[in-house]
């Protein structure tokens, strides 16, 4: 035989025992990664059924797998790995992933008692040497659900369009975070949430959208379940109706951590627009006489950190109604084309001796008439609730605030408020300050309990006393002292300054 023929010879059999051993390695290492995928899922106690690795396209897929630990369950359709590292996984064991895609999650989640910490799983995730990395994460078309315990009604729905992320990192050290992983860049897509916010309300998001720190959200809103009179039949005391809708809110730079095992919000800039908010309360009922704590304490005692360094208020719209006699119209007071900022909303570092003033300052049109200005400020850390409100308020026909004063005093008013300017200052006890009123031809009637007929006598004998005093002029009332009902809003305590300080000025 010649020499060339047994080299090609030589050749073809080489070539032939290279590809019996890929084909022998291909199966060996398709089999270990494939059981290794099998284990791991198992100790995670999930079910699935298929799984099917290709290592010559260097991908894996699960078919419908399960998992169910401790009132949590995941379904989803298929996960699909791409890109896998074998010589990654080969010589460390490391799982290192070019792509990851996760097609129709659903993951529902029982609300049960806080279990005791598992110290042996505490114990292996301590013990966790390896490390995984994938480059990208895929998620499409999935639910997230909350469940309260034994019941088969969400208290929480979420319907996800989309979800990428990049740089997915799970290693020892961030398994023993509250986030089990950490990641560089994320696109969230979420078509619609709702959530069970109590007996009265629900809580409902057309859409969210999160690019990175970027967060728009639209159509949001706090829907009541019932109409005002079936309102009325769910509660044992006075509780006020909302409905609430805002067209959108947006974050420019969100960040979010986990400090001290408490969830912690920073946003230097947000922008709400569009609100429209209805409140009504029916004073029918008993008083809940439970302490309403002031806007500074409700801050400081947030569940979670918060740091918000301005908000923008644009073309919004408040309507708070009050029935206070059954037969009788409701009480309405109104504030339209509301634009406003807010400064420092933030409870973190509360000890810290530069700890920032919040401040609000807005303005609207009351009673869809008055231009109204208002310039609040507090101090979120200070225990005695500290504030200081001041403002200035335009001319204002007294018959429109009849659409008020009718239901609430039970008194008619005539002429007009040209000019009035207040300044406050007070805690969580009691509030002192000044108050400016420039009237012209106002005058009062007096209606009987029936709210439509004039008790003329008592009418004669309240505006004697305004028209020597009151009719026309100016007023100017100094060292004006309430003190505060601490079962009553900061609203209802700021009413009461403004009030005494007009008696004052009328009478």
């Amino acid at each position: 035989m010649k020499k060339s023929k047994k080299l090609a010879i030589g050749v073809l059999i080489g070539i032939g025992v290279l590809a019996i051993s890929l084909v022998v390695l291909n199966n060996y290492l398709e089999a270990r990664i494939k059981s290794s995928i099998e284990e791991n899922l198992k100790k995670a106690n999930a079910t699935f059924e298929k799984v099917d690795v290709k290592l010559l396209d260097r991908t894996a897929e699960v078919i419908n797998p399960f998992i169910q630990i401790k009132g949590k369950t995941l379904k989803v359709d298929t996960i699909l790995l791409n890109d896998i590292h074998l010589w990654d996984y080969i010589s460390n064991k490391d799982i290192i992933i070019g792509d990851l895609r996760i097609s129709k999650p659903v993951v529902k989640f029982y609300r049960f008692e806080k279990e005791a910490k598992d110290s042996a799983s505490a114990r292996k995730r301590s013990s966790f040497k390896n490390r995984i990395l994938i480059k990208k994460v895929n998620v499409s078309r999935g639910d997230f659900r909350i469940f309260e315990k034994d019941s088969n009604e969400h208290r929480l729905y979420t319907s996800l369009a989309s979800l990428k992320m990049e740089n997915v990192r799970v290693n020892a050290k961030t398994l023993n975070e509250t986030v089990p992983f950490n990641y560089e860049i994320i696109r969230l897509e979420v078509d619609s949430i709702f959530y069970d916010l109590d007996q009265q309300h629900e809580l409902a998001i057309g859409k969210f959208l999160m690019r990175d720190e970027n967060v728009q959200i639209s159509d949001f809103r706090i829907i009541p379940k019932y109409s005002k009179a079936g309102h009325q039949k769910t509660i044992r005391v006075e509780k006020d109706r909302y409905d609430l809708s805002i067209d959108s809110i947006s974050f420019n730079d969100l960040n979010w951590s986990v400090q001290n095992d408490s969830l912690k919000f920073q946003n230097p800039f947000t922008r709400i627009a569009g609100v429209n908010f209805d409140i009504y309360r029916d004073k029918l009922p008993p008083d809940d006489n439970s302490t309403k704590p002031m806007y500074s304490k409700m801050i400081r005692q947030l569940p979670f950190l918060l740091q918000l360094d301005s908000i923008k208020i644009r073309d919004s719209y408040i309507r708070y109604e009050e029935r206070i006699q059954a037969g009788r119209p409701s009480g309405i007071v109104e504030f339209s084309n509301l634009n406003g900022t807010i400064w420092n909303i933030t409870n973190l570092d509360l000890s810290r001796q530069d700890f920032p003033e919040t401040r609000v300052k807005a303005r609207a049109d009351f009673m869809k008439a008055a231009p109204l200005s208002i310039d609040w400020k507090f101090d979120i850390s200070d225990p005695t609730d500290e504030f200081q409100i001041s403002g200035e308020m335009g001319r204002l026909q007294a018959g429109q605030m009849n659409r008020f004063l009718t239901a609430a005093m039970n008194v008619e008013a005539s002429g007009e408020i040209l000019d009035m300017y207040f300044n406050f200052y007070g805690n969580n006890d009691w509030a002192r300050g000044d108050m400016r009123l420039k009237y012209k031809d106002f005058k009062i009637e007096v209606l009987r309990k029936d709210g439509q007929r004039k008790n003329k006598v008592i009418s004669a004998l309240a505006n004697l006393i305004v028209r020597n005093k009151a009719v026309k002029g100016e007023k100017t009332q100094k060292e004006i002292n309430v003190e505060r009902d601490k079962s009553k809003s900061f609203w209802n305590y700021f009413w009461n300054m403004v009030k005494t300080g007009a008696f004052k000025s009328f009478i």
